[in-house]
Parts: C-alpha cells; sequence; structure tokens
C-alpha cells in the first residue's frame, strides 16, 4: 500500500472505532478494557507478513487483569462501579483476589493466578467479544472474525497495524469514553471527585516495588546515572525509558535509575539513539542481573515486549520528523534512521 491508502484505512480504522464507542451499547466498562487491550498487544507483539495477529485467549485476559487492577482499589473508600446493574462479574473477581495479593506482582506469582485468568477468559468469551463489533442490529465486523481457533482470536490483516500507527488517539478515544461512562454510573456519583483524579485513579501506574528495583538499578550502573553517568547522592529517579505518557509499559526492562534533573530535563521525549543503544546492550548483557533485580521486587517484566514497544515509539518518531533527548539543559537533536541500527 502506499502512503495515501494508508492514510486512508487507518481514517477508515478509526472512524469504525469512533462509531463503536459512541453509538454502541455499553452497559459494562468490558468492551473499553477490551479495546485497549488489543492496542497494546498489537504494539506489544510482531506483527507476521501477511498482516494478521494472533492473540490467545489467556493474553487477553491478562491484560483485562492489568488493566482493572487499580480500579478496583477503593476510592475514596468506595469501590467504584463499572457496570450498569450489580458490580460486574470480572471486576468482583479481580477485587476478590486483590484483598490476598496486594500488588500485581505478588498476584501474578500466586499459584491460583492461572485459574484467575482462565474464569477472566471465560467471561470474555460469554459477553464482550462477539458484542464489540455490533452497532444497533449493524455488525462492523472489522477487527477479528468472532469466532475462537485454538483459544485464540485473530486481527484481520491491516488492523494490528493501525492500532499501532494510531495507538495514541486510540488510547485517548478509548480512555475518555470509559471516564465518561463511569463518571455517568448513579452509584458512582457521590462519590467522584475531579477528572483529574479520576483519570489518575484508573489509568495511572502502579509504583509498588520501585524503591527495590532503584537499589538494583543503582548497584546495576556502578552508582551512576544512566544518561549522564554521573553519581548519584539522593536515591536518584526511576526513569520510564519509553515515556509513560507514550505508551503506559510498566515493565522492568523499561526502567532506568537517573538524577532527578535529568529525568526531569529528559521530561516526556524519547532518549538520543546513543542512549537507546546503551539501554539495548544493557538489556541483553545484564540480562540475568536484571531478572534477578525485577523478581526481587515482584514486578513484571518481559524483554521481547519491552523492545517492541520502543521500536514502535522510535519508528513513529522518525516519522513524525521529532526531536529527542540528548543532555541537560534542554539539549535535543532531530532524531535519524541511526535508531534502527539498535533495534533490529
Amino acid at each position: 500500500m502506499n502512503d495515501v491508502a494508508i492514510q486512508i484505512a487507518q481514517l477508515e480504522f478509526l472512524t469504525k472505532l469512533q462509531r463503536i464507542l459512541g453509538e454502541g451499547l455499553f452497559s459494562a466498562s468490558y468492551k473499553y478494557a477490551l479495546l485497549l487491550s488489543l492496542a497494546e498487544l498489537s504494539v506489544e507483539q510482531s506483527i507476521p507478513s501477511d498482516g494478521t495477529l494472533r492473540i490467545e485467549l489467556d493474553e487477553l485476559a491478562g491484560r483485562f487483569i492489568t488493566l482493572y487492577w487499580r480500579q478496583v482499589a477503593p476510592f475514596k473508600g468506595r469501590l467504584l462501579a463499572q457496570n450498569a446493574g450489580r458490580q460486574a462479574s470480572i471486576i468482583s473477581k479481580i477485587s476478590a483476589f486483590k484483598s490476598v495479593a496486594p500488588t500485581l506482582a505478588v498476584a501474578r506469582s500466586r499459584t491460583q493466578w492461572p485459574r484467575l485468568v482462565h474464569e477472566v477468559g471465560r467471561l470474555l468469551v460469554e459477553m464482550p467479544l462477539w458484542k464489540l463489533q455490533r452497532v444497533g442490529e449493524e455488525r462492523l465486523d472489522f477487527l477479528y472474525e468472532e469466532r475462537l481457533t485454538d483459544r485464540s482470536i485473530v486481527l484481520r490483516p491491516g488492523v494490528a497495524a493501525c492500532f499501532r500507527a494510531q495507538f495514541g488517539v486510540v488510547q485517548a478515544l478509548v480512555q475518555s469514553a470509559w471516564l465518561s461512562f463511569v463518571q455517568r454510573l448513579p452509584p458512582n456519583r457521590p462519590i467522584l471527585g475531579s477528572m483529574t483524579d479520576l483519570a489518575d485513579f484508573l489509568f495511572g501506574a502502579e509504583r509498588s516495588g520501585l524503591r527495590v528495583i532503584a537499589d538494583g538499578l543503582l548497584g546495576l550502573q556502578k552508582g551512576g546515572c544512566f544518561y549522564c553517568g554521573g553519581r548519584v547522592r539522593d536515591g536518584g529517579d526511576v526513569d520510564h525509558f519509553i515515556p509513560w505518557s507514550r505508551y503506559p509499559l510498566d515493565l522492568g526492562h523499561n526502567f532506568v535509575l537517573a538524577h532527578a534533573s535529568c529525568n526531569q530535563d529528559k521530561r516526556d521525549m524519547l532518549a538520543a539513539a546513543g542512549h537507546l543503544q546503551r539501554w539495548i546492550e544493557r538489556n541483553d548483557s545484564q540480562a540475568g542481573v536484571l531478572d534477578e533485580v525485577f523478581n526481587a521486587a515482584r514486578f513484571p517484566f518481559d524483554a521481547d515486549a519491552s523492545s517492541s514497544v520502543a521500536e514502535w515509539a522510535y519508528e513513529n518518531a522518525e516519522r513524525a520528523g521529532a526531536l529527542v533527548w540528548v543532555r541537560r539543559n534542554g539539549q535535543t537533536s532531530r532524531l535519524t534512521a541511526e535508531w534502527r541500527e539498535y533495534l533490529k
């Protein structure tokens, strides 16, 4: 496809997605979680040459649990409703599990985790999977064929590529619709505060375990800042190498330890190719040590997913002619194709 055809395909994709969000029937928040899950997994996985993407039911279920994990914590002392009727079944199951496993990393280590994933997967098949693409009496049928193949769904050709290319737009659309849905539910109205408070609660990062990670990274980096190499004397900041604002990835390999001043100066920018090269080399050469650090902190990690997200982020930035951060005092440069030498 040429550039014009790709742009038209992406516009049609977003138009249909907006129809689902604007015209579809939402009695629970499951469909929002399903759309975000499909978008995130499209970014994190490699797309086969035929343009399809196979997503296992257990992968979807695990991502559902991750998306809802923060939301089953009490908001101002009460559990938020996620259903127009009685509390959504998935929310109840995750909430019960969280009562005995306070963090997501601890939850994944429990022997009961596969059972929770299986139960959530069963509910996905019963509820949102075959209803997501329905708008009134019309079935849009543009995301995936509505049947399981070896306990998987297969995204249609080009769908994963559209999710990757338009991830920021998709995330903003879905999160905004999800936020409005939760605010409209009558049981939630007495306890909700500002839009900002609720957005951070629903979609923010889980920060448990970062202090342990900081100590481990400090030793790995021999006491120095990842970016400038200067000695870290105040504990430093655990920084998302691929900024959270670009992709909400809380996986261990995406973290580096930096001076607070370097972290604040970098803000939401991608780091220059030299930093990317050292990040890739660190993840490869120190894989065993990093695994020990993340396991000690009981923090989730997946080196392949982290690399895939980095490739996606730099590819989009290069296409947009973006600036990247070089060093403190606001020194930046234009991103060139050099980054491709390190992410292959």
